[in-house]
């Protein structure tokens, strides 16, 4: 009996019990993917999702102060991040988790991405809707009383999106020929790893952004606080009129 490995195993016992010897050669091997590809690709989504999570902040931000709202900018950089971790991550990976490159058919991948990006697409859009909703109610019916309307709104939304949006459950099983069992199935462990770990990544990539906002927000406070101290200062005054009467 042979342990899970890789995809390219599967497809080797699979070719070899279809009577198959031909082998597509791969542009990039596996050990470019998983180290040079994974980490250029985390680096270029961290950066995309910092460039929104600046838009969302200035927009936000901006529409608080037109109220006459002051908001803290530490505690809203926080809030925003969860926010978008929650909208961007978590409620489309409750319909559609996370999964290893070797789970899924190669006929579904156009049908599972478009799935998962329409759920994502609801997802930002109903959170979206929900705060504008909030910011509205807020002054007719108090904070508390419109934070519970945008939250139980945008759960509803999305529990309609889950159930009207296709499943996908292709989780390889295991692989038996003429002599028995080739392959195992796919260990569940290893998913539940794999999917727990994808979520860990996200949440340390938000809370990484927001916490850099914060600071740089706070950084920047303190340099024009002091920027102001010294203009207002008596020797400042003194030099500026000395300079006038020169």
């Amino acid at each position: 009996m042979r342990r899970w490995t890789t995809r390219g195993a599967r497809e080797h016992a699979e070719s070899l019990l279809a009577g198959e010897h031909e082998h597509g050669h791969e542009l990039f091997t596996r050990a470019v993917q998983e180290n040079v590809g994974a980490a250029v690709g985390v680096v270029v989504f961290g950066i995309v999702m910092g460039v929104l999570f600046a838009i969302a902040y200035a927009a936000i931000r901006a529409v608080l102060e037109r109220r006459g709202l002051r908001p803290d900018p530490t505690g809203l950089a926080l809030l925003l991040a969860a926010g978008m971790f929650v909208a961007m991550v978590v409620t489309p990976s409750l319909k559609y988790p996370a999964n290893p490159p070797t789970v899924g058919l190669e006929d579904t991948v156009g049908a599972r991405s478009s799935a998962f990006l329409a759920m994502t697409v609801i997802s930002v859009v109903g959170a979206c809707v929900a705060v504008a909703a909030g910011l509205a109610w807020s002054r007719r019916w108090g904070l508390w009383r419109a934070v519970a309307l945008e939250v139980g709104g945008y759960v509803v939304v999305m529990l309609c999106a889950m159930v009207l949006l296709p499943s996908f459950h292709e989780v390889p099983g295991p692989l038996s020929g003429p002599d028995g069992l080739v392959l195992d199935g796919f260990p569940a462990e290893v998913l539940a790893e794999f999917r727990l770990y994808s979520l860990v990544n996200q949440a340390l990539m938000w809370l990484v952004i927001g916490v850099t906002w914060a600071c740089l927000n706070a950084w920047t406070r303190a340099s024009a606080k002091d920027a102001l101290a010294v203009g207002n200062s008596p020797s400042a005054g003194s030099w500026l009129s000395r300079s006038g009467q020169a």
